[in-house]
């Protein structure tokens, strides 16, 4: 049974009634006794109640029939984070780590009546602060509260360059009563061997009191007993599971169940995609350098993706529907692989399960970032259970790609001072290069370790060394230097690096007054958790598009910008295919409303960058590059069948008169990339002058429109166009046909009452002809067409 009615006692505001999951900020939230957290300012001036203790309590009674049970455990899927566990006034325990389960035999405690079950949680902040002054840790640079490594909580809630400060408490996960006899489960081990064509699913199941019962697997139309929880079973002719783009994701169901008497008394359910999945490291013929790439049956496959963050600061309001969202979101921008940052916390299973439905591939790290790990034989303890409790959840989803020891603390040790002395190195090492990778090769041997990202392989050697592993680079952004330095860079895998924008008007109006819409007032500076952040956005505004009077264009114009820069490195990146085998950009969603390198803001609104990788991150994909004097056209391939089709250039002006053009058949190999086009460009007026290039398969339809200025778009004669909108209706939703007389760029259609995701978005309008756009919707034509608004390059001004 599922324990779900709650009360909250906190400080004095009385008993508040709750339903789990439930934490400290949300029910207070819920019940109107504070503001909203993300409203304004409110965020730092209701940062103080994490600096109390509050208690959560539940009065229930068991079933007549659980509490016939040989055994009763009590189980805890996450608690958030430091809690005393008391039953009935007696003690269960004394946890504090958010990162696993804990489970409790509890039958001898529980009453045919009511029962207590009383959850007091310590204030995390008080905990931070002790410990820090008994032994200093480095902690994220000051983003983040000091000693919030010394607990095993998410790391972001304590703030973050891009979240609030939070620290939450509570109950963010279920709470159950499970009742059984005789025995039960107690992990299901997956293994697969493929050879000749074939798979071979090792299974190895542990119970829990090793009764000696009989257990039974069902696979691929075969039941088999397993001997001592052990067996094999052989699937000829297998069905391949694959990342999307690459094939398809067919799932097998493994049922496995527990026999006592002829009775099944415990059952297990998993889905299994059949593939080989690893990382290649192989050296370069030179010795100078070694590629990182994941290959994927056999075929080395080029990542497109980004950094997941959790999706909101109040962990009791996610739920599975908003895990839908978020990887068909990803999917929707053509996504192969999501990258899950170390400073949160382990996604709910679901998220893993739509990644194995959808084919994404998941970069798993252990949950630290930015800071260093005190590996007191207690922390130790905590890691290697946190461990063994994720391992046995994830490792058999087809989606799990890599599983990596921490973030950016390999480089960081080296790199950021006086953070860097013996004891820290030698607890570095032991947890990293010895603990988390022998508990992978115990519970997750087929899943590839990788100690740190970014890393060369571990060992303090050159971490941030581009030439080898995975590299981290923020001299664009951070280090203030054009992103068109993207171009001049090699990475084997680029797994962070990204740019920020401000998040939608109707998203700021959820936090800011029509007062507040100023980039340095204090409430928009408060939604802006980067240092400097909206004066790096200004100076390279500066760099590349005009200064709009109004703020809001500001807020178009930082998105346009941010799409600008993330484009620019991607295509380079792909360019490079065989040596860069990856980009994965920082990041892909908010956990609050807040300017940031987000390409989906926290309600799911896209920016223009999360369009943007719909063109770049294709499975085709067209890119342009202006270099010395000629306009060279690049098609990446990365399907595993050749590509054939044609583009369409023009050289234009403004006022869409077309100065030249020509037409090319292309042909591009699989899992390639190549020059196709090279165009000399020879233009009297360059201020006036813009490239394009439509690009179609072999059956002449069209896939996608890239643009190419010859000058910074700020110096560009933009002329005010004239749109011509027309919508009409098409089964599912409608159809958008824009039109404009003159050259327009950027342009982007939003409503001002409702969201809609158009198949095309920030695009440009390169020639008279109508370019059609389409929504699924269930908003009438007339909604549609009285709620329309328009926006172009030419606004930014």
């Amino acid at each position: 049974m599922n324990i779900q009615d709650w009360t909250l006692y906190y400080d004095n505001f009385g008993p508040l009634s709750c339903q789990a999951p439930c934490t400290m900020y949300s029910v207070l939230y819920d019940h109107g006794k504070i503001p909203d957290p993300f409203y304004g300012t409110n965020e730092r001036e209701l940062q103080y109640l994490a600096e109390k203790d509050c208690v959560f309590e539940s009065v229930f009674s068991a079933p007549p029939a659980l509490l016939t049970r040989e055994h009763i455990e009590l189980v805890f899927h996450g608690l958030d984070t430091i809690c005393h566990i008391y039953l009935n006034g007696t003690l269960l325990g004394k946890v504090k780590n958010m990162h696993r389960e804990y489970v409790y035999e509890v039958k001898p405690l529980l009453t045919a009546g009511e029962n207590t079950l009383r959850l007091e949680f310590k204030s995390p902040r008080r905990y931070f602060a002790q410990q820090q002054h008994k032994h200093y840790l480095y902690m994220n640079d000051g983003d983040t509260l000091p000693g919030a490594a010394h607990l095993r909580k998410a790391m972001y809630q304590s703030g973050w360059d891009w979240g609030p400060t939070l620290p939450d408490m509570g109950i963010f996960r279920g709470v159950e009563l499970k009742g059984w006899n005789v025995d039960r489960f107690d992990g299901v081990a997956v293994r697969q061997h493929h050879e000749n064509g074939s798979v071979s699913v090792e299974l190895d199941v542990t119970t829990k009191c090793h009764a000696g019962c009989e257990i039974y697997a069902d696979f691929d139309g075969k039941r088999v007993i397993l001997k001592n929880g052990h067996g094999i079973i052989q699937v000829d002719n297998p069905k391949l599971w694959w990342a999307r783009g690459y094939g398809d994701q067919p799932l097998y169901d493994l049922d496995v169940e527990l026999v006592c008497g002829g009775e099944v008394i415990d059952r297990c359910h998993k889905q299994l995609g059949l593939r080989t999945l690893t990382v290649s490291t192989e050296p370069d013929a030179d010795g100078k350098g070694s590629e990182f790439c994941f290959v994927l049956n056999g075929v080395k496959i080029f990542s497109m993706g980004a950094n997941l963050v959790p999706m909101d600061n109040l962990l009791s309001r996610i739920t599975d529907q908003r895990w839908e969202t978020i990887v068909r979101q990803a999917v929707d921008a053509n996504f192969n692989t999501l990258r899950v940052w170390g400073g949160g916390y382990y996604p709910d299973s679901r998220f893993y399960e739509l990644c194995d439905q959808y084919g994404l591939l998941v970069w798993q790290d252990f949950m630290v970032a930015c800071a260093n790990i005190y590996l007191t034989s207690e922390m130790a303890e905590e890691f290697t259970q946190e461990a063994i409790c994720n391992l046995k959840r994830l490792h058999h989803h087809a989606s799990l790609a890599l599983l990596c020891g921490n973030n950016e603390m390999e480089s960081g040790v080296i790199n950021w001072g006086s953070r860097d002395n013996q004891l820290v190195r030698d607890d570095y090492t032991r947890l990293y290069g010895h603990l988390l990778p022998e508990l992978c090769e115990t519970y997750a041997p087929d899943t590839y370790y990788w100690p740190s990202s970014p890393s060369s392989g571990g060992g303090f050697d050159d971490p941030d060394n581009p030439a080898k592993g995975d590299t981290h680079y923020w001299e664009v952004w951070h280090g203030g230097v054009p992103f068109t330095t993207y171009r001049q860079k090699r990475f084997r895998f680029c797994s962070e690096y990204g740019f920020e924008s401000f998040p939608s008007m109707k998203t700021i109006r959820t936090f800011a007054r029509e007062e507040d819409m100023n980039c340095f007032s204090r409430v928009m500076e408060n939604h802006q958790k980067c240092r400097g952040g909206n004066g790096k956005i200004l100076r390279y505004l500066a760099d590349n598009y005009l200064y709009p009077a109004a703020f809001e264009n500001l807020v178009y114009a930082s998105q346009l910008l941010q799409a600008d820069a993330i484009k620019y490195g991607v295509e380079h990146f792909r360019r490079q295919r065989g040596y860069c085998m990856g980009s994965t950009y920082w990041q892909f969603n908010d956990c609050w409303p807040v300017a940031s390198w987000s390409s989906v803001d926290c309600f799911g609104r896209y920016k223009a960058l999360h369009y943007a990788a719909r063109k770049f991150y294709a499975p085709v994909a067209m890119g342009l590059f202006l270099e010395n004097g000629a306009l060279t056209v690049n098609i990446a391939n990365e399907a595993r069948a050749g590509f054939r089709g044609h583009i369409h250039l023009a050289m234009c002006r403004g006022n869409l008169t077309v100065l030249d053009g020509l037409r090319r058949d292309v042909e591009v190999e699989a899992l390639s990339s190549r020059d196709v086009l090279t165009y000399r460009v020879d233009s009297r007026d360059p201020y006036d002058t813009f490239l394009y290039a439509d690009l179609y398969d072999e059956q002449g339809r069209f896939l996608m429109r890239q643009v190419e200025l010859l000058v910074p778009a700020k110096h560009f004669q933009w002329r005010k166009p004239a749109f011509d909108v027309r919508i009409a209706p098409v089964p599912g939703g409608a159809e958008i046909s824009v039109q404009a007389d003159v050259f327009a760029k950027g342009v982007f259609l939003d409503f001002r009452d409702f969201d809609c995701v158009l198949s095309d978005n920030f695009f440009a309008l390169t020639a008279p002809a109508p370019y059609r756009v389409t929504v699924q919707t269930s908003r009438s034509v007339e909604e549609l067409e009285q709620n329309l608004t328009i926006k172009s390059v030419y606004d930014i001004r």
